[in-house]
């Protein structure tokens, strides 16, 4: 909290002893041009998804070389390791995996890129919504 505090206040450090209305003037359009450089950043992202998620689910991609899917019925894989007896249990429908790191981040984890990929899909299309530009 103090840090937020902190750098709320060096930001309008010039607008901090002008008159109430100019101050709010000047901290509104300091907004409004941090969003416009915001809103310029994101248009030159090639792609839908943002660069972090997007590295992360080529770095589960990676990680799923290992990993092989079992259909066990309508979307739910048995997804197993070739060389450790870990098991884990994806359900496509419902975007969950035991493992639940894809229940948590809404990233596909490394079993979910292998029962994605079993099912004929692309990874891409399991990323949640709110990764999307």
């Amino acid at each position: 909290m103090n840090n937020l505090c902190e750098a709320f206040n060096s930001t309008i450090l010039v607008a901090r002893d002008k008159p109430l209305l100019t101050m709010c003037d000047l901290i509104r359009k300091y907004v409004m041009r941090r969003f416009a450089n915001l809103r310029e950043k994101v248009d030159r992202i090639q792609g839908n998804a943002m660069p972090k998620p997007k590295m992360r689910l080529e770095f589960e991609k990676e990680k799923s070389g290992n990993w092989f899917a079992t259909l066990a019925g309508n979307f739910h894989f048995e997804v197993a390791h070739s060389m450790s007896p870990n098991k884990f249990i994806v359900d496509l429908q419902r975007w969950s995996c035991t493992y639940n790191f894809w229940d948590v981040t809404r990233i596909p984890c490394k079993h979910a890129v292998a029962a994605i990929n079993y099912n004929c899909q692309e990874p891409e299309d399991f990323v949640h919504w709110y990764y999307f530009k």
